[in-house]
């Protein structure tokens, strides 16, 4: 047995969290599932939780967890011999039938890569011939399709009971992916072929009855969803330490940058009642003091008032903090914010993407700036410490005057508001499924360019931390995420040299990624051009246009 005094931050390997699920392997099918990081990052993702606890619900299977380990832990495993394993009971992953990896973070795959490595299984899919490795939350899933066996489309709470079920009816591989491939849902890789015909992708079934296009499935109803009532509280501060609580699920709104509308389709709420019963079983299981009423887009929640009104003495009893990602800006000025005052703690975000109308009329970002600046002065009245704004940039419709408007935003709210600014700029990334999916990716030294001006253009601001992307890791994150089956060879050799954003600064990460892709002949700038077939286009988007 390892003595984890030994390494760093202990407490992400001892496993036996308050309100842990706990059972013996014996006669049961055994699933590892991960949100590939740090422990803790991935104890922070709502999604791992709702597939721990959903499978976790089968009295015949046995659901666990593993995270990346610290570098130090992956030393002693190297220098011993031994084999990474899970948090619960401590066994070795080949020892699973399933591995699940959540890649809703592309770049993670290289992650997911080291774990399976760690737990003595190979990371190509061929080369398994029992352990299924299933992965969710990839919208392109073409450049990981030789390293993963079966994909799952969508929201896995729709997907867990046809999935146990072909476990449970099928002992081989070879069986279970046949029977997965013909159910809604899910995907298969090894069962079509695709090739780049000049500037179109073709697919082609190598099995008859797999589905094509494939459909993402979702949950009709949040309110009898499952939902991680039990919750896991760790022994150690985590990144997102307070409970969230999903009170809506998708985007009634349609900017034309976002993935997430498309993959998260249709937009549903949940009802007040539904969110008072789990603030009030998850405060009394758990003991946290700060809960989240989290969504996509948290102000559009149609009953916000009510729900506000239906918890607030439940959680000013008991010295609950709420924090709302987000408020509209009509919420505040109308007086909502009154209602807010005395609680003890709330964080506010404001998603303003650009800081001039125009650029924010042609992505479909309907704010009212006139109105934030007089909800501003008014903010300072709330017990709020900071305020988080989020802007993006590298759009092919920009202007200088965009980029400098945002130094000019943020030095008229920060004098409204007199409270200090958290504030994020990230590079824009044409994603698959969003609206602008064909756009162009702009290059890296014009993005290093309109960086820099907008540093300029903000300048020394008191009260106000500016956290803005560096262009090199979002380039990086658009040729992941649009990329076709042939990345898969520099991928390969990526993990082979382990070039993780873990262990290298950009400086020296970039270059050997433009390295390695020359010499496996891939032209990433062919994934960055606007306009051309998509490499995801056999998985359909209907849904996500409401046909």
């Amino acid at each position: 047995m390892i003595d984890f005094s030994k390494f760093q931050k202990p407490q992400r390997y001892i496993g036996n969290e308050w309100n842990v699920v706990k059972k013996t392997h014996q006669d049961r099918i055994r699933i590892c599932v991960s949100y590939p990081e740090d422990y803790l990052i991935g104890m922070s993702n709502l999604g791992l939780r709702i597939v721990y606890g959903v499978l976790n619900e089968f009295e015949d299977v046995v659901c666990e967890r593993v995270f990346l380990p610290g570098p130090d832990l992956r030393e002693h495993f190297k220098n011993n011999s031994e084999k990474l394993f899970s948090l619960e009971s401590k066994t070795s992953l080949d020892e699973f039938d399933v591995i699940g990896f959540n890649l809703d973070y592309e770049l993670n795959i290289l992650n997911a890569l080291s774990i399976l490595s760690d737990g003595g299984i190979p990371i190509m899919a061929r080369e398994r011939p029992d352990l299924i490795v299933l992965a969710g939350a990839v919208a392109n899933p073409e450049p990981f399709a030789d390293f993963v066996d079966v994909f799952f489309l969508g929201e896995f709470e729709e997907g867990a009971k046809p999935f146990v079920d072909v476990l449970r009816r099928f002992q081989d591989k070879e069986s279970r992916l046949r029977a997965l491939s013909e159910i809604p849902g899910f995907y298969v890789p090894r069962f079509y072929q695709t090739r780049l015909e000049g500037s179109r992708y073709v697919f082609n079934k190598l099995h008859p009855a797999t589905q094509f296009p494939l459909r993402r499935v979702f949950v009709k109803d949040l309110d009898s969803a499952y939902y991680p009532r039990k919750w896991l509280v760790p022994h150690t501060t985590i990144i997102h330490d307070r409970i969230p609580i999903e009170i809506a699920r998708g985007c009634p709104n349609g900017c034309k940058f976002c993935q997430a509308r498309a993959v998260y389709f249709p937009y549903r709420e949940r009802k007040v009642s539904t969110i008072r019963a789990l603030v009030e079983e998850m405060y009394e299981r758990t003991g946290y003091e700060n809960i989240s009423f989290l969504a996509l887009s948290a102000a559009d929640y149609s009953s916000m008032e009510a729900l506000i009104d239906e918890t607030f003495d439940y959680c000013k009893a008991r010295n609950i903090g709420i924090s709302l990602p987000s408020l509209r800006v009509d919420d505040v000025i109308g007086g909502f914010y009154k209602k807010l005052v005395s609680l003890k703690t709330i964080s506010l975000t404001l998603a303003v993407e650009a800081a001039r109308k125009e650029l924010r009329d042609a992505m479909n970002k309907k704010i009212d700036i006139d109105k934030l600046l007089d909800a501003a002065k008014l903010i300072r009245s709330l017990n709020i410490r900071h305020l988080k704004i989020y802007f993006m940039f590298g759009f092919a419709s920009e202007t200088d005057d965009d980029l400098l408007a945002i130094g000019e935003f943020l030095r008229k709210v920060s004098g409204a508001a007199r409270i200090g600014l958290n504030v994020s700029i990230n590079v824009f990334v044409p994603k698959p499924h969003s609206a602008w999916e064909a756009e162009p990716m702009q290059d890296l030294e014009e993005l290093k360019r309109r960086r820099d001006r907008i540093l300029k253009g903000i300048g020394r601001l008191p009260y106000i931390k500016v956290n803005i992307s560096r262009p090199e890791k979002s380039i990086l994150e658009a040729i992941f995420s649009r990329a076709d089956r042939e990345f898969a060879r520099v991928i390969v050799e990526a993990h082979r040299r382990r070039l993780s954003l873990d262990n290298l600064s950009l400086d020296t990460l970039w270059p050997q990624w433009l390295e390695l892709m020359e010499a496996s002949g891939i032209d990433y700038r062919r994934y960055l051009r606007g306009g051309y077939d998509s490499p995801w286009s056999l998985i359909s988007s209907a849904h996500c246009e409401g046909e």
